[in-house]
């Protein structure tokens, strides 16, 4: 999990470098979702680009509104790798490998229950939350 964890970092390492030297913006760019397609209905993970970006802006309530298992992600993750990151340079003791996926859990519970309350908006009220 931990190397994961660094592959994720090293992206969004990659990601500010090109915007930085190339000017792209990687928060710009769209990307057509499968699911959306072919059902017409949200995914699971719809909003998941948007939250990320306000994120990045500093727009916290409206990436909870976009998406809200994503702050809980973002802290559970940051803590996550600062943990193993004093475990593996300090040695002080992390906690159990079940306490990880346990949380993980918990963040694949919330992308449900987010997801089930705007098919049910779309669905029923006709709220499309992901346009």
């Amino acid at each position: 999990m931990y190397e994961l964890g660094l592959v994720a970092l090293g992206i969004g390492f990659a990601a500010v470098l090109l915007y930085l030297f190339s000017g792209i913006n990687v928060l710009n760019l769209r990307y057509p979702c499968i699911f959306n397609k072919v059902t017409h209905l949200c995914c699971p993970g719809c909003g998941g680009t948007r939250a990320m970006r306000a994120l990045l802006r500093g727009q916290f309530l409206k990436s909870l509104y976009d998406y809200p298992p994503l702050i809980y992600g973002v802290v559970v993750y940051i803590v996550f790798m600062v943990r193993c990151t004093l475990f593996l340079l300090f040695g002080i003791r992390k906690s159990p490998d079940g306490t990880i996926v346990s949380f993980i859990y918990v963040f694949i519970g919330l992308m449900f229950a987010q997801w089930i309350v705007k098919v049910v908006a779309q669905v029923c009220f006709g709220y499309y939350w992901f346009m």
